[in-house]
Formats: C-alpha cells, sequence, structure tokens
C-alpha cells in the first residue's frame, strides 16, 4: 500500500494528516487533493492517526503513513501522536501540512509549534453539533490562529469561530465528481447515502417512509452506507414489517450508478459539515430533500433546487416526500435547477480554489 517517493527530494512536500483513509468525506477530499498534487509532481504523504486503512484508489506516488496503536485508547497516544508527528516534520520538512478534523488540527499545531512549515487545517462538521467539548473548542480558538489558512465548507461554520480565524479563513465547497448522471426513466426508490450513525438519523427517514408506505405501497426505500447503528436500524426495520421494502445496501463501490434509477435522494441529518452525498446527488440530478441543517440550507433554495424539512420531524419530511411523488413536473424543475447550481462544486472549480490556498507562498 505504501510507496517510496523519498527519490523526489526536489519536489514540494505535502502532508495530509487525518485520522483514516476509510470511506468518508473528510478522506474522499483528501484522497482527490493527493492525487491531485501528485499528478503535479510534489512528494505526496497521508498519516493516519486513527486506523491504517484506506478504501481509495491513490495515486502510486502517494505514500501512506500510519501512526496507530490499537493497544491504547485515544486519549494515551496523545503523547505519542505529538512526537512522531513533530519527528516525522524534523525529517521530512514538508513545504506544506493540510489537516483535517478539529481534534486532529490540534494536535497538528501542537506538534508543529516553533517549526518553520505551513499548516492548513479544516474544518469539516458543525462546530456547534458535534459533540466538541469547551477544551476543544477553546483549543481550536487558542491554536487556530497559528496555522496559515483554516478551510471552512458553510459561512455557518465559518460564523462559530471568533474574527481573529474568520479573517485568516476561506470557505471552500468538497470537490464533488460523478460517473453518471440521473436516468430518465427512474423506478419508484427513494435513497439516501451516509454512515450509520446517529448524526444521519436514518430513524427519522424509516417512520417517515413508513407514512408514505402505507399511501404507496409501491415504493421502496435503500439506505447506503455502513456503521453502528446496523443493527438498530434492521431491528427497526423489522419491527415496522418493512424489511421488503427498506433495504440496507451496505457500502458499495459504483454507488451512482446504484442511485442513478431512483425517483429522489432524501438526507435526514440532525447536522452536516456538508454533505457529499447531497452534492452528488443534486450534481448527478436528482430531485433532492434535505433537513434544513448547516451546509444543506446554504446550498438549497427551498422550492427551487430541492426541498427543506425542519430537523427532526418525520412528518414535514413524510410530506415532502409525497409532494415529489404527486408533483413530476415540480421535481424535474428540482433537478434541472440542481445540475445548473451544482457547477461550484465540480472537482475542477474547488481544486482550483484549493491551489489558490496550497501554493500561496
Amino acid at each position: 500500500m505504501n510507496k517510496n517517493n523519498s527519490n523526489k527530494s526536489d519536489s514540494k512536500k505535502i502532508t495530509f494528516i487525518l485520522g483514516s483513509m476509510g470511506k468518508g468525506g473528510a478522506e474522499r477530499v483528501i484522497s482527490i487533493l493527493a492525487n491531485e498534487y501528485a499528478d503535479k509532481g510534489w512528494c505526496v504523504n497521508i498519516i493516519m492517526l486513527l486506523e491504517d486503512r484506506c478504501d481509495y484508489r491513490l495515486h502510486p506516488n502517494v505514500e501512506l503513513i500510519a501512526f496507530v496503536n490499537k493497544n491504547k485508547g485515544r486519549v494515551q497516544q496523545i503523547p505519542s501522536w505529538l512526537i512522531k508527528i513533530r519527528k516525522y516534520v524534523r525529517e521530512h520538512q514538508p513545504d506544506k501540512i493540510v489537516s483535517f478534523v478539529a481534534r486532529i488540527n490540534i494536535l497538528t499545531i501542537l506538534a508543529c509549534i516553533g517549526l518553520k512549515v505551513d499548516i492548513i487545517i479544516s474544518e469539516r462538521n458543525d462546530p456547534k453539533s458535534d459533540g466538541r467539548s469547551p477544551i476543544i473548542r477553546y483549543a481550536t480558538y487558542l491554536l487556530y490562529p497559528l496555522s496559515k489558512k483554516v478551510i471552512f465548507q458553510t459561512k455557518w461554520a465559518q460564523s462559530c469561530f471568533p474574527k481573529n480565524i474568520r479573517e485568516k479563513s476561506r470557505i471552500i465547497y468538497n470537490p464533488i465528481s460523478i460517473t453518471c448522471a440521473a436516468k430518465k426513466n427512474n423506478s419508484k426508490k427513494l435513497v439516501t447515502v451516509g454512515r450509520l450513525a446517529e448524526q444521519k438519523n436514518h430513524m427519522l427517514l424509516i417512520d417517515a417512509f413508513a407514512k408514505i408506505s402505507e399511501r404507496h405501497s409501491e415504493y421502496t426505500l435503500h439506505i447506503f452506507g455502513e456503521g453502528i447503528l446496523r443493527d438498530l436500524l434492521k431491528r427497526k426495520i423489522q419491527e415496522i414489517k418493512l424489511q421488503d421494502r427498506v433495504i440496507l445496501e451496505g457500502n458499495v463501490s459504483n454507488i451512482h450508478e446504484r442511485i442513478s434509477d431512483a425517483e429522489m435522494f432524501v438526507l435526514s441529518s440532525n447536522y452536516e459539515g456538508l454533505s457529499n452525498a447531497l452534492l452528488e446527488a443534486m450534481m448527478m440530478g436528482l430531485p433532492c430533500i434535505s433537513t434544513d441543517c448547516a451546509g444543506s440550507n446554504e446550498v438549497i433554495k427551498n422550492g427551487i433546487n430541492g426541498l427543506l424539512v425542519p430537523i427532526k420531524n418525520s412528518f414535514s419530511l413524510s410530506s415532502a416526500i409525497e409532494k415529489l411523488i404527486k408533483d413530476k413536473e415540480l421535481a424535474s424543475q428540482l433537478s434541472i435547477n440542481a445540475v445548473k447550481d451544482s457547477i461550484k462544486f465540480s472537482s475542477e472549480n474547488v481544486l482550483e480554489q484549493w491551489g489558490e490556498v496550497i501554493e500561496d507562498d
């Protein structure tokens, strides 16, 4: 899995730091950035702190480095992480470090205090809803000003930080690319994509679909993704006797092809940073419904390129689904407008913005 790129000693060097390269929004963005800079001839390393795993196809010159000790808890590993990151930076002397996610951003900045390296950090979730403790919150306030640039995905996330951090920040959407467009002749199915975790609130979507199924027995719901709530969701589906019509699809490699024949995409999250799955569905041309969470409410103009519904409200969600089932003209217009608006999420546009930050000396 690891490739040695040390022979390119004269090339510029960039290092990405995050938890792992398993399936996820932040991980996908780093895979795109890493491949982009490897293509440009940079020496590219990815340091993983939580899990030695990669679910993305990477350029052969991208080196994966794991600072992982499965025999210790995360708190116990903090001293080791700080020492290893600092030693790595002193030995490899990267020109740029790009760190993703608040806790790892904090570790990265602490490990590099006093070292001459440009650190770019990225917030990847809703800072008010992602469960960070007051200690983590104040640590970000104290340490983020030491970075060269802070990247936010949304205006909301940016607004959660003090002025001195906002002034050195930039909003950059996730780079989105798709492998196919939505099919014109769709099936009577609803789809969603996301980890089976409390944040995504698939239970809400299942409850909303149960109401729909009473009136539209021909429809099915397909939930793509894996996570710790699989068994709980499975029991819920069995309890309401919808196991033939609500399918937990798991992770799949050809996600766009699998959802391309859907009648609509539904995001039921309690909170988000900015949902890649939603952006991809919009770019494909699927009519989209989302809860009115941070991120979604900045890309969806309600009634124009998608529908927004209150968070944790199954009645409103089922009503929005019913609306798109009945009003095909509205669904079609939402689809057309979503595709038009999604150009700003295209990989080409977003990578250009990242390049302006990373290559700014």
